[in-house]
């Protein structure tokens, strides 16, 4: 069997103007695949009697695209083919309408999940949440707030992927707000598939290997489709632009707070020479710095952060050590975790009868993931102290310490992912019993995603059992930290651990058990809903046959989150206090389309749906058209409402979710930023986010295998859900009921909450171009997608001021980073058995909101050749290079690089082996 068929041939344009509405290919999609279809047509003007295909974005069957009235990108098997790109989620590196992705990536800014291989999509930068993402027009459960594109199909399954540049809730419902992205399977596909991939990429090598099955008989058909792929760990030092220092206030070596002077075993000054400062008399400094500040408590440095065998940094405006220690833990951060992904899909069918069928589609999704890092997290929460009778403490009085327990060259702490997901559809569809031309759709769906992190921290309790010299696992002592009368400190089983930087390589391993306490966390996601849809003709007009679309859904969404006790109890130092709980809740949907062909080159489309959640209800129109005045233009236009519903964490969930972030102490002059507790609550009286949407667009085919497209969006989104800014919260009342702090007023914690805020407003232009002519024996295919964005504004609160937010990063703002132009380029030629092809990438510059400074534009090359060979060519061998000049991403504040724009990976070289059967 050939393996380069025309996935997209399926869809006619009636000889006239090519992709006269909407449906352009993004890098020679379902454009360049119908031109080649119509040169086959030659000169003659008769339609082609193709299958009726059902188009995203509508719930009727067209026999072409051109009266569609929003655009739609597509990108069929052969465009994923002509690229190195192995998952589906890596296709959005080919989108330019998408922007400010969030996923497995060193993505600290945004809040990313670098912990496991995830992916999100967002077009127009409305949010992650913003874009809904269905497989085969169905939605998927997810754990991360957002669809999951690394986990939805093989990538050797994939027919097409269309996206709808539009809102689309009047058809899908919530999340549709910026479109709608549809990954569509092979369910016809027949024969052997396999393919087998290696990219070589620097210190992070990746493979995948892949296949496909299909066949059946007159009644049954089937499809499966699996395949593994593995991706190494990928750690900041190994990059350059991840490779720099990024200092941390609660470091290792760490900070002492004294509240009584340091003195002796015999009542003298304490005197400390760590070798690189010379002796130092501490019992007199903290004389000094006490009266400075009025008494109180004295933070010095470690006594040994400046020796270069404890990378700690000493910073301070005054001499060593009346500062802190700090130290660089940007390097040791990850890029991407080591991940194993496996996946296996299933398509069948059956056909009771002439006119009814059963269809099942299931998949399982499973990864492994490692995080490596630091070896300790910084201790953000409560107070460990190092008593004076602690061997190891050189003060002579109780210290309170203040940063990581373990050494910055300590070995990685290993943090380790595993997520299972599955989604099984199962329905029947044929013509409706006594109704010609009606057809139905009725169809059950269960999908699931169960996500763990098996994780560590310091236990708090467990760690001062061990200042106190009651460390190690045989050590008998009490969880509150009582030991048995037979227990002796630093006798025995029991054991002294030192936090001090002199000692950090040396002290007893069995205080491992207390310094690093294991813990898990889950969440499990489920999405279960019925749906029922009927279709049919109506009545005769002038351009055709109007046709009609209703029908409703039921749906359930249901989240839990699992802790460990130490959790719930707070008893960590970083992770902070949270609370398990769960939300669930059910959603009615009914919804309604109707297709009027007005005259031959008039097309109207009217959708509605209506959405009752309990809490609030939705009612969102829409309204499209289709105008072709000659053969040779086409213009479209679209106006609809659409919304995104409150997830259940954000809105009927009893959890608690505490995590961490930089912030920043107004009350302390010298605090210039770490990590803190942040806990984030619920807020039942939230309300749906939404848009209002206009598009309006114009198609033109002034010569023969030439194609222009351009379309003018516009989107304006209110009642925004926003997740309170920590520092906001800290800077408006410091001391206020929200700000935790402890008995030496040391900001530690901050509750923050969900609420419904300002608006977002951006317009822009999407361009594309699409263009083949002959050239010797050979083909040479142009095609081009751009997008220049001309509006992006965004207002924080509902009172706030509105933020011209165009051209910069965001990081302070609600918005996604927003480059003013992005434009994709490929130049392809295929002549007999070979292939090649050439494409750029362009993202234009930032404004960095961070520290005031520039991230340059970004340009990308890549290149590919393949050759097909054997019986019916059924073989193929392709190599090739994304980023083949190794352009490194311009610089970031903070993160190095912006990973929802721009990737670290450098250059991924690529050989690829496909054979069917």
């Amino acid at each position: 069997m050939p393996i380069h068929s025309d996935e997209l041939r399926t869809v006619s344009f009636r000889g006239k103007l090519l992709s006269t509405v909407a449906a352009i290919g993004i890098f020679g999609g379902a454009a360049h695949a119908q031109s080649t279809a119509g040169s086959e047509q030659g000169a003659s003007d008769e339609p082609a009697m193709l299958e009726e295909i059902v188009i995203t974005g509508s719930y009727i069957a067209r026999s072409s695209q051109e009266t569609l009235s929003s655009p739609t990108l597509i990108v069929g098997a052969q465009e994923i083919a002509r690229t190195g790109f192995t998952g589906v989620d890596d296709l959005l590196q080919l989108n330019t309408a998408n922007i400010g992705s969030v996923g497995g990536a060193q993505d600290l800014a945004a809040g990313g999940a670098d912990d496991r291989d995830t992916r999100s999509a967002n077009l127009r930068g409305l949010g992650v949440q913003s874009t809904l993402v269905l497989m085969n027009g169905r939605r998927v459960a997810n754990t991360d707030g957002y669809t999951n594109l690394v986990a939805l199909t093989p990538t050797i399954a994939v027919k097409r992927v269309e996206t709808v540049l539009d809102g689309a809730s009047a058809t899908y419902g919530s999340d549709a707000i910026a479109g709608v992205m549809n990954i569509i399977t092979d369910d016809t596909f027949e024969g052997l598939k396999l393919s087998g991939q290696y990219t070589h990429i620097a210190d992070a090598p990746r493979y995948v290997v892949e296949g496909m099955f299909g066949g059946g008989n007159e009644k049954f058909h089937a499809v499966v489709s699996a395949s593994y792929e593995y991706q190494d760990k990928l750690q900041g030092y190994e990059r350059e632009v991840t490779n720099f220092d990024n200092t941390s206030g609660l470091a290792q070596p760490g900070n002492y707070i004294l509240t009584e002077r340091p003195t002796t075993a015999g009542g003298g000054d304490v005197i400390i020479d760590n070798g690189i400062n010379g002796p130092i008399n501490y019992s007199e400094l903290y004389d000094v710095i006490s009266a400075r500040n009025g008494g109180g408590s004295v933070q010095f440095a470690d006594p040994w952060c400046t020796d270069p065998s404890t990378g700690g940094i000493y910073s301070g405006s005054r001499a060593f050590p009346d500062g802190a220690c700090r130290f660089s833990y940007q390097q040791r951060n990850p890029v991407k975790p080591r991940s194993r992904v496996t996946l296996v899909h299933l398509d069948a069918n059956y056909q009771l009868s002439e006119d009814h069928t059963l269809y099942f589609e299931g998949r399982y999704y499973q990864q492994g993931t490692e995080r490596f890092g630091i070896a300790s997290f910084p201790i953000t929460t409560g107070s460990l102290v190092v008593p004076d009778s602690n061997p190891y403490n050189p003060f002579g009085v109780d210290v309170t310490f203040a940063g990581r327990l373990l050494g910055n060259m300590s070995p990685d702490r290993v943090e380790k992912v595993d997520l299972d997901s599955m989604h099984i559809v199962t329905g029947i569809k044929g013509e409706l019993p006594g109704f010609s031309n009606w057809n139905y759709d009725v169809k059950g769906v269960y999908s699931r995603e169960d996500y763990t992190l098996y994780t560590s921290d310091t236990d708090l309790i467990s760690a001062q059992n061990a200042f106190n010299g009651y460390g190690g696992p045989d050590c008998q002592i009490s969880p509150m930290g009582v030991p048995a009368a037979s227990e002796v400190a630093g006798a025995g089983n029991c054991v002294y651990f030192s936090p001090f930087g002199r000692d950090q390589q040396d002290n007893d391993p069995r205080t491992d058990y207390n310094v690093l306490t294991p813990y898990q966390r889950g969440e499990v996601a489920e999405l279960r809903y019925v749906e029922a849809i009927v279709t049919g003709d109506l009545f005769e007009l002038p351009g055709g046959t109007a046709g009609v679309a209703f029908g409703g859904q039921i749906r359930e969404e249901y989240q839990s989150i699992s802790l460990d006790a130490s959790v719930v109890n707070g008893r960590f130092g970083f992770t902070g206090k949270s609370l398990p709980g769960e939300g669930e809740r059910t959603i009615k949907s009914f919804f309604s389309e109707l297709y009027l062909p007005v005259i031959s080159s008039v097309d109207i489309q009217l959708a509605a749906r209506y959405e009752d959640y309990g809490l609030f209800s939705t009612f969102d129109p829409k309204v499209g058209v289709n105008w072709r005045p000659t053969d040779w233009l086409a213009v479209r236009g679209s106006y609809s409402t659409a919304f995104r519903a409150p997830d259940v964490d954000e809105t009927v969930s009893n959890q608690v979710n505490s995590g961490v972030g930089q912030t920043v102490d107004p009350l302390d002059p010298t605090d210039t930023g770490t990590f803190r507790v942040i806990r984030t609550v619920s807020n039942p009286d939230l309300q749906p986010e939404q848009s209002r949407n206009l598009n309006l667009g114009v198609s033109v085919k002034p010569i023969d295998r030439l194609l222009l497209s351009l379309d003018y969006f516009d989107f304006k989104f209110s009642d925004q859900i926003a997740l309170e800014a920590a520092q906001q919260v800290i800077n408006s009342d410091p001391n206020g009921p929200r700000v935790e702090r402890d008995e030496f007023g040391r900001l530690l914690a901050v509750n923050i909450g969900y609420f419904n805020s300002g608006r977002t407003r951006t317009n822009g232009f999407d361009f594309r171009a699409n263009y083949s002519f002959d050239l010797g024996s050979g083909t040479v295919s142009i095609d081009n997608m751009a997008t220049l964005i001309t509006t992006y504004e965004v207002q924080l609160g509902v009172n706030a001021p509105v933020i011209d937010a165009l051209g910069s990063r965001n990081n302070s703002n609600p918005g996604a980073p927003s480059p003013k132009f992005r434009d994709n380029l490929r130049v392809g030629y295929t002549m007999d058995q070979h292939a090649a092809n050439v494409a750029m990438r362009y993202t234009s510059s930032l404004d960095d909101d961070l520290n005031g400074g520039k991230i340059g534009s970004w340009t990308v090359f890549d290149a590919q050749y393949s050759y097909s060979f054997g019986d019916d060519d059924q073989m193929r061998v392709t190599i090739g290079a994304n980023n083949i000049f190794d352009r490194k991403p311009p610089a970031a504040a903070f993160t190095g690089y912006l990973p929802s724009l721009h990737d670290a990976l450098g250059r991924q070289a690529y050989i690829r082996l496909t054979v069917g059967l």
